[in-house]
């Protein structure tokens, strides 16, 4: 027993003191209870909650540090959404405009065709002329010497033979206008610097139009005494009021009139042309001077009669407008700068 080491531990233990008397003598009762385990326990419990502290703020630290990259992602997402969204609407401008532009392009294209076309009729028109007029010269001439002929070598057959020199007289009258208006019709100069007489020009007009109004149309025309001109171009202005004078006959299905009047106030020229036809309603009004709308029937109209009447009428520093009533006619006034 000498020998044996005395083991030193350390121990929880708790005291409770009580008062007590006991035998008469006033005592104090020290009751003391083994708590080493349970305070180890403890212990232990607050290691392992301070140890698991550490770890939840750990992981907590490392959660926070992901939801922030996850939020600069989500950010970036966004941006890139964004930006693809922007670049898609650049894209459908883009193609909205590259439509718009093809679409111009094919009607400045139909234009120029059709420009074209017109050069062409008048190269036409003028190579018809000079064909025609020199034929009419020999017939004229001709005439004058079968005339002569009969004053001096058959006198009394002349009486019967007048009646056939007036019919090829007024055949050829007829003719020569034609011709005269076919050149008008097909000049080529561009420049805007001739003297226009706008009512011989109607005249011009009226005579190339004579086949399609004959029998059905009368027409009657109430011009200013005066004469009146103004600068411009005239073979363009044949153009015009050929296209404006040809949509009044095709206006009319069977019988009408069409009115032809002019008036001069103070610097100004009003061409009124009115047909008997049936008439442009009123969802259309707005629309006709856009190029390739038409109520015509297919084949009979391109839709750019108009358009470029409306553009060479502004050229000539003038206005176009139109008044129409369905079922009872249409209206157009030319209005033109006078010298």
């Amino acid at each position: 027993m000498g020998n044996q080491k005395k083991e030193r531990r350390v121990l929880w233990v708790e005291i409770i003191f009580k008062y007590s008397n006991i035998g008469g003598a006033d005592r104090i009762i020290a009751i003391i209870r083994d708590i080493d385990q349970k305070k180890k326990n403890e212990l232990e419990l607050d290691r392992y909650r301070k140890h698991l502290e550490v770890i939840v703020s750990e992981r907590t630290l490392e959660i926070n540090n992901v939801n922030a990259k996850l939020h600069s992602i989500n950010e970036e997402l966004h941006t890139a959404n964004t930006e693809l969204s922007n670049a898609n609407n650049n894209l459908e401008v883009q193609k909205n405009e590259l439509t718009y532009m093809l679409e111009t392009l094919s009607k400045t294209q139909d234009q120029l065709i059709e420009s074209e076309k017109m050069a062409s009729i008048g190269i036409l028109a003028a190579g018809v002329a000079h064909e025609i007029n020199n034929p009419l010269n020999f017939i004229q001439a001709g005439l004058w010497g079968l005339q002569n002929y009969f004053e001096e070598s058959l006198p009394e057959h002349i009486p019967n033979v007048n009646v056939l020199i007036e019919g090829i007289e007024t055949g050829i009258t007829r003719a020569s206008n034609i011709v005269t208006s076919l050149n008008h019709f097909s000049r080529q100069n561009t420049k805007m610097d001739e003297i226009c007489n706008i009512h011989a020009i109607i005249d011009n007009c009226l005579v190339m139009l004579q086949n399609n109004t004959k029998h059905r149309i009368s027409i009657t025309k109430e011009f200013t005494k005066e004469i009146y001109t103004c600068h411009g171009n005239e073979g363009k202005l044949h153009q015009v009021f050929l296209n404006i004078l040809s949509n009044a006959i095709q206006a009319i299905v069977d019988e009408g009139k069409i009115a032809i009047t002019t008036i001069a106030y103070k610097n100004t020229l009003t061409i009124k042309i009115s047909d008997t036809g049936y008439g442009i309603n009123a969802e259309n009004m707005n629309k006709i001077i856009n190029p390739f709308f038409t109520t015509k029937e297919p084949g009979k109209g391109t839709g750019l009669g108009l358009a470029i009447s409306h553009r060479i009428i502004t050229d000539h520093k003038g206005e176009l407008k139109f008044r129409s009533e369905t079922g009872k006619g249409t209206s157009v006034y030319i209005y033109l700068p006078i010298l």
